[in-house]
């Protein structure tokens, strides 16, 4: 598919989330996130916080408000749903769990396709590389932090990125990422994903 404002008209993946995970019968009003933890941010929101060693990949999905006007927290049985329909390229560790790599048959007419990449899950038994899901399908769980020796709460990190097509699989990581290595381009993916938030400037 060569339309990118296809990325615009369809924006499901906020409302799969909640769908799939039961947060409307937790009354979910909209999600809530400190600065740090949106696109290109250089703040930290975790451990000692300070300043990032560079911009901000994506957006860390950590906290909601319910319609009472309580802060919830996602944990490690929230299921995590595809954003498009696309096929697993990779999945590779991070320093909370697994990112999931999945490219979408979506190009920009630039020689670039469209990829949306799941950092901090813990990946079905059943899920593999070369595994192709259907939009909104559940792939994995979000990791628990718990576990890790890092003070910082269980979340689902996106990053959404035009990647051109002659770009390696095997060479997708996080450093390349962080980098715009090979003239990746990033995007908010709150501009994709749509979907009512507010931002909380103090950290509790």
């Amino acid at each position: 598919m060569r339309d990118s404002e296809f990325l615009l008209g369809k924006k499901g993946f906020g409302k799969y989330l909640v769908a799939c995970n039961l947060l409307n019968e937790m009354g979910f009003e909209e999600w809530l996130f400190y600065p740090g933890m949106l696109f290109d941010s250089l703040e930290k929101w975790w451990e000692k916080r300070g300043q990032r060693p560079a911009p901000h990949e994506g957006t860390d999905f950590c906290l909601y408000k319910n319609k009472a006007g309580k802060e919830c927290r996602l944990d490690e049985t929230i299921r995590i749903p595809v954003m498009y329909d696309g096929k697993i390229v990779k999945i590779g560790k991070d320093f909370l769990g697994k990112s999931v790599y999945v490219s979408h048959d979506i190009r920009n007419g630039y020689g670039k396709q469209l990829y949306s990449i799941y950092g901090h899950t813990e990946p079905y038994s059943t899920i593999y590389k070369g595994c192709v899901l259907k939009e909104g399908d559940t792939f994995a769980t979000i990791s628990d932090s718990k576990k890790k020796k890092v003070d910082i709460l269980s979340h689902l990190h996106i990053t959404m990125a035009w990647i051109p097509e002659s770009y390696p699989y095997e060479r997708l990581n996080w450093t390349a990422i962080g980098e715009r290595a090979g003239d990746i381009t990033l995007l908010n993916p709150m501009g994709i994903i749509g979907w009512k938030y507010s931002v909380k400037e103090n950290i509790d």
